[in-house]
């Protein structure tokens, strides 16, 4: 008898308690640091300084990223220009070739 009285007791206690749970008064999540007590207030600003330092590292990854790839856009805009260049050579000495074959077949 005592048995089943103490899980009565015990499931309607376990009720109650999940009932409370479910309908609190409080809407907000984090409800603990709705308070801002101190340790909140701390723990936000550990918050923002993590994110801000992240940030920063980001924008400096980002800002090297940028810079390396300006050098390598800078070395194949020099490496066109030196191929444009041997083109240009090629081209002469073609032409050049080009004459002399003319020049020797009307002699």
């Amino acid at each position: 008898m005592l048995r089943i009285c103490n899980n009565l007791l015990r499931r309607q206690t376990s009720q109650i308690l999940i009932a409370t749970r479910l309908t609190s008064t409080d809407p907000t999540a984090g409800s603990i640091n709705a308070h801002h007590d101190k340790f909140a207030e701390r723990e936000q600003a550990l918050e923002n300084s993590y994110f801000r330092k992240l940030n920063d590292e980001l924008l400096g990854q980002l800002r090297d990223r940028h810079t390396d790839l300006e050098k390598h856009a800078d070395n194949i805009e020099q490496e066109q220009k030196r191929i444009e260049e041997q083109i240009k050579k090629l081209e002469k000495k073609r032409d050049e070739l080009s004459k002399r074959s003319q020049q020797s077949t009307k002699n």
